[in-house]
């Protein structure tokens, strides 16, 4: 992963009661909701053959004309009714009714509308069943008449991969890969992009790689360096307020897959020398004195809430310049800040 520029903060040794073994990673409190999207997005061109084919009609496609088929037999069904009733076919219950009702006339045909009613209900349901079940007949004798189309001629399949601009060892956009197609596939040519930034956080967050960090101090740029040499006297005002003498450190990320053959990534070093006691609460930083090269801090930790905090004391210029300290200890803080030692304490922003 490609190394990005963070903040440090060196401990000076002399002025310390103790100097930590491990870098500790503390919280900057200005964390940003992460939005993530989607690991890999394709596009695929199928074989012709395939889209002619009845198997690839979508679903709406199949079940719009069989939907309007039944819809066309309710509607013939039902003018076959209302022409049957406007030449009077299909009323001998009335007169039934005159001469065979034994209960008041109203209650009589009501009974008889209501049957009258549910046979026409169902004349039309059996028109809707009958006319589905005919398209659905003729569909598959035209599935089985129609001739099996031909395999595709194409012998290879193709897939280009999107480059983000990371991993690809060449300034290509769009790498090509190659491979004999298999006897049932039905694609010839697929794109694929690939957000490998939500992928491996996905593999994180399912416990299948580890990811470690290390903190490379590169030291001092030449204004810092120079500033760094004679303490800052043969520096202008403004440019020493501006540089100061804050190393570049840089962040190297390292992706370790999580498995039997490296025992799941455990180190007992690091379980015994790195403990994270309760998982809302940070492992509390060494008391003493910290700089990040422009401002001189004190450790502070807030019980309460089981949060690290860095209480501003003075600017580095005023510290170097206090009476209180010696010059070899004020040499020896500078000498850590210039010599690209490992830093005691990284906040990432």
């Amino acid at each position: 992963m490609a190394p990005r520029i963070i903040s440090l903060l060196l401990l000076a040794p002399l002025i310390t009661a103790q100097k930590s073994s491990t870098p500790a990673t503390s919280s900057s409190g200005n964390n940003k909701p992460l939005q993530f999207s989607s690991p890999i997005q394709s596009y695929t061109i199928f074989d012709k053959s395939t889209l002619s084919s009845p198997d690839y009609v979508s679903p709406r496609r199949k079940f719009l004309p069989r939907f309007r088929a039944g819809l066309m037999a309710e509607r013939r069904a039902k003018e076959v009714l209302m022409e049957e009733q406007r030449r009077g076919i299909g009323l001998e219950d009335d007169d039934g009714l005159e001469a065979g009702s034994s209960g008041s006339w109203a209650e009589a045909s009501a009974a008889a509308d209501e049957r009258k009613k549910k046979a026409t209900e169902k004349r039309v349901e059996s028109a809707y069943d009958a006319a589905v079940k005919g398209y659905d007949q003729r569909v598959a004798a035209k599935k089985s008449a129609s001739p099996v189309s031909a395999a595709s001629s194409a012998k290879y399949q193709f897939v280009g991969v999107v480059n983000d601009g990371k991993g690809s060892k060449k300034n290509r956009d769009v790498s090509w890969y190659a491979r004999k197609k298999q006897k049932n596939s039905k694609w010839n040519v697929r794109l694929v992009h690939v957000n490998r930034d939500a992928v491996l956080r996905d593999l994180f967050t399912k416990g299948k790689v580890d990811v470690y960090g290390k903190y490379v101090n590169e030291g001092l740029d030449t204004a810092a360096f120079a500033a760094a040499e004679t303490s800052g006297e043969d520096v202008d005002g403004e440019e020493r307020e501006n540089t100061g003498m804050k190393p570049l450190v840089k962040a190297h990320y390292t992706v370790k897959e999580r498995s039997w053959k490296t025992m799941w990534n455990f180190s007992p070093k690091r379980m015994f020398t790195s403990p994270s006691g309760s998982f809302w609460r940070e492992r509390r930083i060494n008391p003493g004195m910290y700089t990040d090269g422009t401002t001189v801090y004190e450790s502070v930790y807030r019980y309460r809430d089981g949060k690290n905090g860095m209480k501003p004391v003075a600017k580095l210029r005023n510290f170097l310049a206090s009476p209180g300290l010696g010059y070899e200890q004020k040499m020896r803080a500078v000498e850590r800040l210039k010599g690209g030692d490992e830093p005691d304490v990284v906040v990432e922003k």
